[in-house]
Protein backbone atom coordinates (compact mmCIF):
# COMPACT_ATOMS: atom_id res chain seq x y z
CA UNK A 1 0.00 0.00 0.00
CA UNK A 2 2.53 2.14 1.04
CA UNK A 3 4.73 1.74 -2.38
CA UNK A 4 1.56 2.40 -4.32
CA UNK A 5 1.07 5.74 -2.34
CA UNK A 6 4.72 6.60 -3.47
CA UNK A 7 3.91 5.60 -7.04
CA UNK A 8 1.05 8.11 -7.13
CA UNK A 9 3.05 10.87 -5.43
CA UNK A 10 5.91 10.75 -7.83
CA UNK A 11 3.35 10.73 -10.82
CA UNK A 12 1.54 13.72 -8.90
CA UNK A 13 5.07 15.65 -8.54
CA UNK A 14 6.07 14.91 -12.29
CA UNK A 15 2.54 16.13 -13.92
CA UNK A 16 3.26 18.97 -12.08
CA UNK A 17 6.75 19.63 -13.52
CA UNK A 18 5.18 19.02 -16.71
CA UNK A 19 2.41 21.33 -16.65
CA UNK A 20 4.83 23.92 -15.05
CA UNK A 21 7.25 23.65 -18.28
CA UNK A 22 4.86 23.47 -20.74
CA UNK A 23 3.11 26.36 -19.49
CA UNK A 24 6.69 28.32 -20.03
CA UNK A 25 7.14 26.66 -23.08
CA UNK A 26 3.54 27.64 -24.74
CA UNK A 27 3.90 31.03 -23.27
CA UNK A 28 6.78 31.71 -24.52
CA UNK A 29 5.78 30.20 -28.22
CA UNK A 30 2.38 32.62 -28.12
CA UNK A 31 4.94 35.54 -27.17
CA UNK A 32 7.56 34.64 -29.78
CA UNK A 33 4.79 34.50 -32.18
CA UNK A 34 3.17 37.72 -31.15
CA UNK A 35 6.44 38.86 -31.90
CA UNK A 36 6.69 37.78 -35.19
CA UNK A 37 3.53 38.89 -36.20
CA UNK A 38 4.43 42.56 -34.97
CA UNK A 39 7.41 42.47 -36.96
CA UNK A 40 5.57 41.30 -40.20
CA UNK A 41 2.93 44.00 -39.58
CA UNK A 42 5.05 46.43 -39.43
CA UNK A 43 6.91 46.20 -41.98
CA UNK A 44 3.66 45.92 -44.38
CA UNK A 45 3.11 49.10 -42.90
CA UNK A 46 6.32 50.84 -43.20
CA UNK A 47 6.47 49.75 -46.65
CA UNK A 48 2.74 50.82 -47.52
CA UNK A 49 3.46 54.00 -45.80
CA UNK A 50 7.37 54.61 -47.57
CA UNK A 51 5.38 53.83 -50.67
CA UNK A 52 2.59 56.27 -50.38
CA UNK A 53 4.82 58.90 -48.79
CA UNK A 54 7.38 58.85 -52.18
CA UNK A 55 4.28 59.04 -54.24
CA UNK A 56 2.73 61.92 -52.77
CA UNK A 57 6.31 63.39 -52.21
CA UNK A 58 6.61 63.40 -55.95
CA UNK A 59 3.77 65.46 -57.07
CA UNK A 60 5.26 69.20 -56.04
CA UNK A 61 8.14 67.81 -57.79
CA UNK A 62 6.14 67.65 -61.18
CA UNK A 63 3.99 70.22 -60.97
CA UNK A 64 7.09 72.59 -60.46
CA UNK A 65 7.71 72.06 -64.42
CA UNK A 66 4.31 73.44 -65.52
CA UNK A 67 5.51 76.59 -66.94
CA UNK A 68 1.68 77.85 -65.78
CA UNK A 69 3.10 78.37 -62.23
CA UNK A 70 6.07 79.96 -62.86
CA UNK A 71 4.38 82.95 -65.28
CA UNK A 72 1.57 83.24 -62.76
CA UNK A 73 3.90 83.89 -59.74
CA UNK A 74 6.21 86.18 -61.64
CA UNK A 75 3.18 88.46 -63.65
CA UNK A 76 1.02 88.94 -60.53
CA UNK A 77 -1.60 90.67 -62.92
CA UNK A 78 -2.09 87.54 -64.21
CA UNK A 79 -5.82 85.82 -63.37
CA UNK A 80 -5.29 82.79 -60.80
CA UNK A 81 -8.60 80.84 -62.16
CA UNK A 82 -6.29 78.64 -64.59
CA UNK A 83 -3.62 77.91 -61.81
CA UNK A 84 -6.65 77.15 -59.30
CA UNK A 85 -7.95 74.55 -61.31
CA UNK A 86 -4.57 73.18 -62.52
CA UNK A 87 -4.14 72.35 -58.85
CA UNK A 88 -8.01 71.35 -58.10
CA UNK A 89 -7.03 68.77 -60.92
CA UNK A 90 -4.01 67.45 -59.34
CA UNK A 91 -5.64 67.10 -55.81
CA UNK A 92 -8.69 64.66 -57.42
CA UNK A 93 -6.34 63.15 -59.24
CA UNK A 94 -3.56 62.38 -56.59
CA UNK A 95 -6.07 61.58 -53.68
CA UNK A 96 -4.84 64.86 -51.44
CA UNK A 97 -6.25 66.84 -49.15
CA UNK A 98 -5.44 70.05 -51.36
CA UNK A 99 -2.72 71.98 -53.12
CA UNK A 100 -1.77 75.34 -53.04
CA UNK A 101 0.57 77.83 -54.34
CA UNK A 102 2.92 80.05 -51.62
CA UNK A 103 4.68 83.12 -53.03
CA UNK A 104 7.63 84.56 -51.41
CA UNK A 105 6.30 86.21 -48.50
CA UNK A 106 4.30 82.67 -47.08
CA UNK A 107 1.13 84.21 -48.95
CA UNK A 108 -1.24 81.53 -50.52
CA UNK A 109 -2.13 82.54 -54.13
CA UNK A 110 -3.62 79.74 -55.68
CA UNK A 111 -5.33 76.72 -53.87
CA UNK A 112 -6.50 73.63 -54.77
CA UNK A 113 -9.71 74.60 -52.36
CA UNK A 114 -10.36 78.24 -53.78
CA UNK A 115 -14.25 77.28 -54.23
CA UNK A 116 -14.68 76.64 -50.80
CA UNK A 117 -15.56 78.86 -47.52
CA UNK A 118 -12.71 77.86 -45.53
CA UNK A 119 -10.15 78.44 -49.08
CA UNK A 120 -6.54 78.94 -48.48
CA UNK A 121 -6.19 81.87 -50.55
CA UNK A 122 -5.02 85.01 -48.86
CA UNK A 123 -4.04 83.13 -45.75
CA UNK A 124 -0.28 83.71 -44.31
CA UNK A 125 1.79 80.58 -43.26
CA UNK A 126 5.25 82.17 -43.71
CA UNK A 127 5.90 80.61 -39.92
CA UNK A 128 5.39 77.08 -41.06
CA UNK A 129 8.78 74.77 -41.65
CA UNK A 130 7.35 73.88 -44.83
CA UNK A 131 7.54 77.00 -46.43
CA UNK A 132 10.25 78.76 -45.41
CA UNK A 133 12.82 75.64 -45.63
CA UNK A 134 11.27 75.19 -48.93
CA UNK A 135 11.74 78.84 -49.80
CA UNK A 136 15.68 78.36 -49.02
CA UNK A 137 16.07 75.17 -51.47
CA UNK A 138 15.15 71.98 -49.94
CA UNK A 139 12.70 69.35 -49.86
CA UNK A 140 10.48 69.28 -46.88
CA UNK A 141 7.90 66.69 -45.68
CA UNK A 142 6.15 67.87 -42.49
CA UNK A 143 3.90 66.96 -39.96
CA UNK A 144 1.45 69.78 -38.92
CA UNK A 145 -2.41 70.79 -37.45
CA UNK A 146 -4.28 72.37 -40.36
CA UNK A 147 -4.58 76.20 -38.91
CA UNK A 148 -7.65 76.15 -41.08
CA UNK A 149 -9.32 72.74 -41.32
CA UNK A 150 -7.76 71.82 -37.22
CA UNK A 151 -6.66 68.26 -38.98
CA UNK A 152 -3.56 66.55 -39.04
CA UNK A 153 -1.80 66.46 -42.21
CA UNK A 154 1.35 65.56 -43.97
CA UNK A 155 2.68 68.63 -46.07
CA UNK A 156 4.80 68.57 -49.04
CA UNK A 157 6.63 71.13 -50.49
CA UNK A 158 8.64 72.11 -53.25
CA UNK A 159 10.50 75.42 -54.29
CA UNK A 160 9.86 76.89 -57.53
CA UNK A 161 12.76 78.47 -59.45
CA UNK A 162 13.23 81.03 -62.52
CA UNK A 163 16.32 81.27 -63.84
CA UNK A 164 17.73 79.60 -60.65
CA UNK A 165 16.05 81.77 -58.13
CA UNK A 166 13.33 80.32 -55.64
CA UNK A 167 10.09 82.68 -56.66
CA UNK A 168 7.27 80.27 -54.54
CA UNK A 169 6.63 77.05 -53.19
CA UNK A 170 3.86 74.74 -54.07
CA UNK A 171 2.76 72.59 -51.34
CA UNK A 172 0.55 69.37 -51.11
CA UNK A 173 -0.96 68.20 -47.87
CA UNK A 174 -2.39 64.48 -47.15
CA UNK A 175 -4.89 64.16 -44.21
CA UNK A 176 -3.44 61.23 -42.02
CA UNK A 177 -6.56 60.00 -41.25
CA UNK A 178 -6.35 58.35 -44.91
CA UNK A 179 -3.89 56.16 -43.76
CA UNK A 180 -5.78 55.18 -40.62
CA UNK A 181 -8.78 54.18 -42.12
CA UNK A 182 -7.28 52.15 -44.60
CA UNK A 183 -7.26 48.84 -42.34
CA UNK A 184 -7.14 46.66 -45.52
CA UNK A 185 -4.15 48.31 -47.32
CA UNK A 186 -2.39 48.55 -43.64
CA UNK A 187 -3.32 45.05 -42.74
CA UNK A 188 -3.53 45.13 -39.01
CA UNK A 189 -5.96 42.67 -37.15
CA UNK A 190 -8.43 43.63 -34.51
CA UNK A 191 -6.27 42.20 -32.06
CA UNK A 192 -3.13 44.72 -32.90
CA UNK A 193 -3.06 48.42 -33.07
CA UNK A 194 -0.34 50.50 -34.62
CA UNK A 195 1.25 54.17 -34.29
CA UNK A 196 3.67 56.62 -35.91
CA UNK A 197 5.64 58.86 -33.34
CA UNK A 198 7.79 62.07 -34.75
CA UNK A 199 10.51 62.99 -33.17
CA UNK A 200 9.52 65.01 -30.42
CA UNK A 201 7.64 62.33 -29.07
CA UNK A 202 4.28 63.27 -29.83
CA UNK A 203 2.15 60.53 -31.50
CA UNK A 204 0.85 61.72 -34.87
CA UNK A 205 -1.27 58.78 -36.27
CA UNK A 206 -2.97 55.47 -34.74
CA UNK A 207 -6.02 53.45 -35.21
CA UNK A 208 -6.39 53.94 -31.16
CA UNK A 209 -7.99 57.93 -31.42
CA UNK A 210 -7.02 58.54 -27.76
CA UNK A 211 -3.47 57.97 -28.64
CA UNK A 212 -4.10 60.75 -31.26
CA UNK A 213 -1.76 63.97 -30.88
CA UNK A 214 -0.60 62.81 -27.40
CA UNK A 215 2.98 60.82 -26.21
CA UNK A 216 3.76 57.57 -24.24
CA UNK A 217 6.87 60.31 -23.05
CA UNK A 218 6.82 62.34 -20.31
CA UNK A 219 7.56 65.91 -21.82
CA UNK A 220 9.62 68.65 -20.14
CA UNK A 221 8.28 72.54 -19.12
CA UNK A 222 11.18 73.80 -21.85
CA UNK A 223 9.67 70.72 -24.28
CA UNK A 224 6.60 71.65 -23.90
CA UNK A 225 7.04 75.35 -24.49
CA UNK A 226 8.96 74.51 -27.71
CA UNK A 227 5.97 72.77 -28.79
CA UNK A 228 3.70 75.53 -28.38
CA UNK A 229 6.32 78.18 -30.04
CA UNK A 230 6.80 75.77 -33.17
CA UNK A 231 2.96 76.03 -33.36
CA UNK A 232 3.19 72.50 -35.05
CA UNK A 233 0.26 71.49 -32.99
CA UNK A 234 -1.58 75.04 -32.47
CA UNK A 235 -2.85 75.07 -29.31
CA UNK A 236 -3.28 71.57 -28.36
CA UNK A 237 -1.55 70.00 -25.49
CA UNK A 238 -0.09 66.52 -25.53
CA UNK A 239 -1.21 64.06 -22.26
CA UNK A 240 1.16 61.56 -21.16
CA UNK A 241 -0.90 58.11 -22.05
CA UNK A 242 0.32 55.57 -18.83
CA UNK A 243 2.82 53.03 -20.41
CA UNK A 244 5.13 50.78 -18.37
CA UNK A 245 7.65 48.44 -20.18
CA UNK A 246 8.89 44.95 -18.86
CA UNK A 247 10.52 41.84 -20.47
CA UNK A 248 9.27 38.42 -19.68
CA UNK A 249 11.23 35.48 -21.22
CA UNK A 250 13.27 37.68 -23.45
CA UNK A 251 10.64 39.35 -25.43
CA UNK A 252 9.62 43.33 -24.53
CA UNK A 253 6.48 43.90 -23.28
CA UNK A 254 4.73 47.01 -22.90
CA UNK A 255 1.98 47.60 -20.70
CA UNK A 256 -0.63 50.48 -21.88
CA UNK A 257 -3.50 51.21 -19.46
CA UNK A 258 -6.85 51.91 -21.16
CA UNK A 259 -9.88 53.03 -19.65
CA UNK A 260 -9.09 52.01 -15.61
CA UNK A 261 -8.06 48.75 -16.95
CA UNK A 262 -4.68 47.78 -18.22
CA UNK A 263 -3.50 46.12 -21.40
CA UNK A 264 -0.52 43.93 -22.37
CA UNK A 265 1.66 44.29 -26.15
CA UNK A 266 4.50 42.55 -28.07
CA UNK A 267 5.56 45.81 -30.15
CA UNK A 268 7.44 46.17 -32.96
CA UNK A 269 8.83 49.18 -34.82
CA UNK A 270 10.29 50.66 -37.86
CA UNK A 271 11.43 53.78 -39.31
CA UNK A 272 9.56 56.30 -41.54
CA UNK A 273 13.00 58.61 -42.60
CA UNK A 274 10.61 60.54 -44.83
CA UNK A 275 9.16 62.25 -42.06
CA UNK A 276 11.81 61.61 -39.31
CA UNK A 277 9.34 59.22 -37.73
CA UNK A 278 9.19 55.66 -36.14
CA UNK A 279 5.99 53.15 -36.74
CA UNK A 280 5.02 50.65 -34.36
CA UNK A 281 3.06 48.03 -34.03
CA UNK A 282 1.32 46.38 -31.02
CA UNK A 283 0.31 42.81 -30.67
CA UNK A 284 -1.95 42.09 -28.15
CA UNK A 285 -1.12 39.66 -25.24
CA UNK A 286 -2.73 40.14 -22.70
CA UNK A 287 -4.60 36.91 -22.14
CA UNK A 288 -1.64 34.97 -23.19
CA UNK A 289 -1.44 33.04 -19.84
CA UNK A 290 -4.92 32.00 -19.80
CA UNK A 291 -4.32 30.49 -23.49
CA UNK A 292 -1.92 28.46 -22.07
CA UNK A 293 -5.48 26.65 -19.63
CA UNK A 294 -6.38 24.12 -23.11
CA UNK A 295 -3.20 22.92 -23.95
CA UNK A 296 -2.41 22.23 -19.97
CA UNK A 297 -6.05 20.24 -19.63
CA UNK A 298 -4.91 18.18 -22.90
CA UNK A 299 -1.16 17.60 -21.61
CA UNK A 300 -2.92 15.98 -18.17
CA UNK A 301 -5.41 14.37 -20.38
CA UNK A 302 -2.71 12.68 -22.76
CA UNK A 303 -0.25 12.13 -19.39
CA UNK A 304 -2.63 10.31 -17.43
CA UNK A 305 -3.21 8.21 -20.18
CA UNK A 306 -0.15 7.60 -20.88
CA UNK A 307 0.65 6.09 -17.37
CA UNK A 308 -3.00 4.24 -17.68
CA UNK A 309 -1.54 2.55 -20.92
CA UNK A 310 2.08 2.25 -19.36
CA UNK A 311 0.40 -0.01 -16.20
CA UNK A 312 -1.74 -2.29 -18.45
CA UNK A 313 1.09 -3.30 -20.78
CA UNK A 314 3.33 -3.89 -17.63
CA UNK A 315 0.52 -6.07 -16.65
CA UNK A 316 1.00 -7.73 -19.85
CA UNK A 317 4.54 -8.05 -19.60
CA UNK A 318 5.21 -11.81 -20.97
CA UNK A 319 3.34 -11.19 -24.20
CA UNK A 320 5.44 -8.16 -24.52
CA UNK A 321 8.21 -9.99 -24.48
CA UNK A 322 7.42 -12.46 -27.21
CA UNK A 323 6.20 -9.59 -29.43
CA UNK A 324 9.57 -8.38 -28.71
CA UNK A 325 11.44 -11.30 -29.85
CA UNK A 326 9.45 -11.79 -33.03
CA UNK A 327 9.56 -7.56 -33.38
CA UNK A 328 13.50 -8.62 -33.14
CA UNK A 329 13.38 -11.52 -35.87
CA UNK A 330 11.37 -9.65 -38.22
CA UNK A 331 14.19 -6.78 -37.89
CA UNK A 332 16.92 -9.40 -38.77
CA UNK A 333 14.82 -10.58 -41.72
CA UNK A 334 14.45 -6.65 -43.18
CA UNK A 335 17.63 -6.47 -42.44
CA UNK A 336 18.77 -9.16 -44.69
CA UNK A 337 16.47 -8.07 -47.41
CA UNK A 338 17.62 -4.41 -47.52
CA UNK A 339 21.24 -5.71 -47.78
CA UNK A 340 19.80 -8.23 -50.76
CA UNK A 341 17.95 -5.01 -52.41
CA UNK A 342 20.94 -2.80 -51.60
CA UNK A 343 23.51 -5.19 -53.70
CA UNK A 344 20.53 -5.77 -56.40
CA UNK A 345 20.36 -1.98 -56.93
CA UNK A 346 24.26 -1.80 -56.88
CA UNK A 347 24.00 -4.31 -59.53
CA UNK A 348 21.84 -2.46 -61.29
CA UNK A 349 23.24 0.99 -61.46
CA UNK A 350 26.66 -0.77 -62.68
CA UNK A 351 24.84 -1.91 -65.66
CA UNK A 352 23.03 1.39 -66.23
CA UNK A 353 27.03 2.88 -66.07
CA UNK A 354 27.88 0.17 -68.57
CA UNK A 355 24.94 0.59 -70.29
CA UNK A 356 26.08 3.98 -70.96
CA UNK A 357 29.44 3.52 -72.06
CA UNK A 358 28.03 1.31 -74.94
CA UNK A 359 26.10 3.81 -76.11
CA UNK A 360 28.78 6.71 -76.52
CA UNK A 361 31.35 3.68 -77.11
CA UNK A 362 31.62 4.35 -80.86
CA UNK A 363 31.79 8.31 -79.96
CA UNK A 364 34.54 7.22 -77.70
CA UNK A 365 36.05 5.11 -80.28
CA UNK A 366 36.39 7.79 -82.81
CA UNK A 367 37.69 10.28 -80.00
CA UNK A 368 40.42 8.12 -79.67
CA UNK A 369 41.37 6.96 -83.02
CA UNK A 370 41.20 10.93 -84.12
CA UNK A 371 44.28 11.31 -81.76
CA UNK A 372 45.74 7.69 -82.64
CA UNK A 373 45.62 8.83 -86.28
CA UNK A 374 47.59 12.31 -85.39
CA UNK A 375 50.25 10.52 -83.61
CA UNK A 376 51.08 8.20 -86.19
CA UNK A 377 51.32 11.34 -88.97
CA UNK A 378 53.16 13.64 -86.42
CA UNK A 379 55.37 10.24 -85.82
CA UNK A 380 56.04 9.58 -89.55
CA UNK A 381 56.95 13.48 -90.13
CA UNK A 382 59.54 13.13 -87.12
CA UNK A 383 61.38 10.49 -88.51
CA UNK A 384 61.77 12.70 -91.63
CA UNK A 385 62.70 15.67 -89.77
CA UNK A 386 65.06 13.47 -87.93
CA UNK A 387 66.67 12.15 -90.90
CA UNK A 388 66.87 15.89 -92.46
CA UNK A 389 68.60 16.57 -89.31
CA UNK A 390 66.12 19.19 -88.20
CA UNK A 391 65.97 18.07 -84.57
CA UNK A 392 63.66 21.45 -83.41
CA UNK A 393 60.87 20.68 -85.80
CA UNK A 394 61.11 16.86 -84.96
CA UNK A 395 61.06 17.87 -81.13
CA UNK A 396 57.84 19.52 -81.49
CA UNK A 397 56.32 17.15 -83.32
CA UNK A 398 57.24 14.83 -80.32
CA UNK A 399 55.79 17.47 -77.74
CA UNK A 400 52.36 17.33 -79.95
CA UNK A 401 52.84 13.77 -79.57
CA UNK A 402 52.74 13.59 -76.23
CA UNK A 403 49.79 16.07 -75.63
CA UNK A 404 47.72 13.83 -77.52
CA UNK A 405 48.80 10.77 -75.54
CA UNK A 406 47.51 12.67 -72.73
CA UNK A 407 44.42 13.14 -74.26
CA UNK A 408 43.97 9.63 -74.74
CA UNK A 409 45.05 8.78 -71.34
CA UNK A 410 42.68 11.47 -69.92
CA UNK A 411 39.25 10.18 -72.02
CA UNK A 412 40.40 6.10 -71.12
CA UNK A 413 41.42 7.03 -67.42
CA UNK A 414 38.11 8.76 -67.21
CA UNK A 415 35.96 6.08 -68.80
CA UNK A 416 38.01 3.75 -66.14
CA UNK A 417 37.14 5.84 -63.56
CA UNK A 418 33.56 6.21 -64.40
CA UNK A 419 32.93 2.15 -65.44
CA UNK A 420 33.98 0.85 -61.83
CA UNK A 421 31.54 -0.42 -59.23
CA UNK A 422 32.09 1.62 -56.05
CA UNK A 423 30.42 2.12 -52.48
CA UNK A 424 28.88 5.38 -51.64
CA UNK A 425 31.14 8.04 -50.50
CA UNK A 426 29.81 11.49 -49.48
CA UNK A 427 32.28 13.93 -49.73
CA UNK A 428 32.13 17.80 -50.36
CA UNK A 429 33.07 17.89 -54.17
CA UNK A 430 34.04 20.65 -56.60
CA UNK A 431 30.89 20.79 -58.91
CA UNK A 432 33.03 22.59 -61.73
CA UNK A 433 35.59 19.19 -61.99
CA UNK A 434 32.92 16.59 -61.91
CA UNK A 435 30.55 18.80 -64.59
CA UNK A 436 33.84 18.23 -66.38
CA UNK A 437 34.79 14.88 -65.69
CA UNK A 438 31.14 13.97 -66.99
CA UNK A 439 31.68 16.11 -70.02
CA UNK A 440 35.35 14.10 -71.18
CA UNK A 441 32.80 11.00 -71.44
CA UNK A 442 29.47 12.84 -73.37
CA UNK A 443 31.75 15.26 -75.86
CA UNK A 444 32.23 12.18 -77.82
CA UNK A 445 27.93 12.08 -77.89
CA UNK A 446 27.65 15.59 -78.29
CA UNK A 447 30.15 16.06 -81.30
CA UNK A 448 28.15 13.04 -83.22
CA UNK A 449 24.89 14.63 -83.11
CA UNK A 450 26.72 18.18 -83.07
CA UNK A 451 25.48 19.78 -80.36
CA UNK A 452 27.21 23.14 -79.36
CA UNK A 453 28.02 23.16 -75.77
CA UNK A 454 28.43 27.08 -74.24
CA UNK A 455 31.01 27.49 -71.89
CA UNK A 456 30.96 26.08 -68.72
CA UNK A 457 31.12 29.38 -66.05
CA UNK A 458 31.31 28.06 -62.51
CA UNK A 459 34.01 28.44 -59.80
CA UNK A 460 35.88 25.90 -57.77
CA UNK A 461 34.30 27.42 -54.51
CA UNK A 462 30.94 26.01 -55.12
CA UNK A 463 30.95 22.31 -53.62
CA UNK A 464 28.37 20.02 -53.61
CA UNK A 465 27.97 16.55 -50.96
CA UNK A 466 27.82 13.61 -53.37
CA UNK A 467 29.66 10.48 -54.43
CA UNK A 468 31.94 11.37 -56.92
CA UNK A 469 31.57 8.44 -59.55
CA UNK A 470 27.68 8.42 -59.22
CA UNK A 471 27.26 12.11 -59.71
CA UNK A 472 29.12 12.10 -62.73
CA UNK A 473 26.66 9.08 -64.03
CA UNK A 474 23.64 10.92 -63.69
CA UNK A 475 25.42 14.04 -65.40
CA UNK A 476 25.96 12.17 -68.33
CA UNK A 477 23.01 10.36 -68.69
CA UNK A 478 21.12 13.53 -68.84
CA UNK A 479 23.54 15.08 -70.76
CA UNK A 480 23.39 12.28 -73.40
CA UNK A 481 19.69 12.35 -72.85
CA UNK A 482 19.58 16.21 -74.03
CA UNK A 483 22.00 15.34 -76.71
CA UNK A 484 19.92 12.88 -78.04
CA UNK A 485 16.63 14.44 -77.84
CA UNK A 486 18.08 17.68 -80.15
CA UNK A 487 18.84 15.31 -83.13
CA UNK A 488 15.54 17.05 -85.24
CA UNK A 489 15.94 20.41 -83.95
CA UNK A 490 18.01 22.65 -86.26
CA UNK A 491 19.06 24.10 -83.16
CA UNK A 492 21.28 22.42 -81.00
CA UNK A 493 22.82 24.23 -78.00
CA UNK A 494 23.58 22.34 -74.39
CA UNK A 495 24.34 25.10 -71.71
CA UNK A 496 24.36 25.28 -67.78
CA UNK A 497 23.18 27.48 -64.68
CA UNK A 498 24.01 27.64 -61.28
CA UNK A 499 22.45 28.87 -58.28
CA UNK A 500 23.38 28.86 -54.92
CA UNK A 501 20.79 29.77 -51.76
CA UNK A 502 21.29 28.82 -47.83
CA UNK A 503 23.27 25.65 -48.09
CA UNK A 504 22.23 23.94 -51.67
CA UNK A 505 23.40 24.51 -55.16
CA UNK A 506 20.59 24.11 -58.11
CA UNK A 507 22.05 23.17 -61.42
CA UNK A 508 20.16 23.51 -64.29
CA UNK A 509 21.30 21.51 -67.54
CA UNK A 510 19.28 23.21 -70.54
CA UNK A 511 18.16 22.22 -74.20
CA UNK A 512 16.98 23.43 -77.10
CA UNK A 513 15.38 20.50 -78.31
CA UNK A 514 11.25 20.01 -78.49
CA UNK A 515 10.43 19.74 -74.98
CA UNK A 516 9.06 16.65 -72.75
CA UNK A 517 5.29 16.06 -73.65
CA UNK A 518 3.35 16.71 -71.26
CA UNK A 519 1.62 13.57 -70.92
CA UNK A 520 5.53 11.90 -70.06
CA UNK A 521 5.94 14.97 -67.24
CA UNK A 522 4.80 13.01 -64.40
CA UNK A 523 6.05 9.34 -65.42
CA UNK A 524 9.22 10.29 -67.01
CA UNK A 525 11.29 9.50 -63.87
CA UNK A 526 9.17 5.85 -63.49
CA UNK A 527 11.33 3.00 -64.57
CA UNK A 528 11.16 1.26 -68.01
CA UNK A 529 10.10 4.51 -69.43
CA UNK A 530 11.48 5.40 -72.33
CA UNK A 531 11.07 7.51 -75.13
CA UNK A 532 13.69 6.43 -77.67
CA UNK A 533 11.99 3.57 -79.79
CA UNK A 534 15.14 1.40 -80.51
CA UNK A 535 17.19 1.07 -78.15
CA UNK A 536 17.31 2.10 -74.08
CA UNK A 537 15.73 0.07 -71.38
CA UNK A 538 13.64 3.21 -69.42
CA UNK A 539 16.01 3.02 -66.37
CA UNK A 540 18.61 5.70 -66.54
CA UNK A 541 16.05 9.02 -65.48
CA UNK A 542 15.00 6.52 -62.44
CA UNK A 543 18.25 5.49 -61.14
CA UNK A 544 19.47 8.95 -61.43
CA UNK A 545 16.75 10.34 -59.80
CA UNK A 546 17.24 7.56 -56.84
CA UNK A 547 20.95 8.55 -56.98
CA UNK A 548 20.70 12.10 -56.49
CA UNK A 549 17.38 10.97 -53.48
CA UNK A 550 20.55 9.53 -51.90
CA UNK A 551 22.66 12.68 -51.65
CA UNK A 552 19.64 14.08 -49.68
CA UNK A 553 18.88 16.41 -53.20
CA UNK A 554 16.15 16.37 -55.84
CA UNK A 555 15.73 15.58 -59.31
CA UNK A 556 12.70 17.57 -61.51
CA UNK A 557 12.16 18.15 -65.51
CA UNK A 558 10.30 21.26 -66.92
CA UNK A 559 9.74 22.12 -70.02
CA UNK A 560 11.43 25.84 -70.77
CA UNK A 561 8.95 28.30 -72.05
CA UNK A 562 11.54 29.73 -74.83
CA UNK A 563 11.51 25.69 -76.22
CA UNK A 564 13.64 22.45 -75.26
CA UNK A 565 13.62 20.69 -71.77
CA UNK A 566 15.17 21.96 -68.35
CA UNK A 567 16.50 18.80 -65.91
CA UNK A 568 16.97 20.28 -62.30
CA UNK A 569 19.48 18.76 -59.90
CA UNK A 570 19.43 20.28 -56.49
CA UNK A 571 21.74 19.52 -53.66
CA UNK A 572 23.10 20.41 -50.58
CA UNK A 573 26.74 22.07 -49.78
CA UNK A 574 27.27 20.52 -46.64
CA UNK A 575 27.71 17.41 -44.89
CA UNK A 576 25.04 19.20 -41.96
CA UNK A 577 22.25 18.57 -44.25
CA UNK A 578 22.06 14.95 -44.59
Amino acid sequence: MLYFSRKITLAIVVLIIVLLLSFLFGRQYDLGNAKRQAEVQVGQLSHYLDTELSRFATIPYLATDNQLLTTFISNENQSAQQVNNYLADIQQASGASDVYVLNREGDVIASSNWQLDYTYIGNNFAFRPYFYRALAGDKIAYFALGLRSNERGIYFSEPIYLNQQVIGVVTLKVNVSKFETDRQLLNTSHASHFYLTLDDKIIAMSDKQSWRLNTFDSLSNIQLQQLQTSRRYLAHTPTVIDLAQTTSQGITLLSIGQRQTRRQFVPASASIDRIKADITVLVDVSSVNLDQLPRLFWLAVIYISTLLIFYSLMARFAGYKKLLYSRHSLEQEVIERTHALENAQTALLQAAKLATIGQLSAGINHEINQPLSAMSTYLVSAKRLIAKGDIEQAAKNIVIVQSLIDRVHKIVGQLKHFSKPAQTQLRAQSLNQLLRNAMVIASAQLKHDDVTVQEIVITDDIKVWVDEIKFEQVLVNVITNASQAMLQSLKRELSFEVEQFDDRVKLSILDTGPGIELHALGTIFEPFYSTKSTNGLGLGLSISKQIINSFNGCLSAHNRPTGGAQFIITLTSTQGEQ
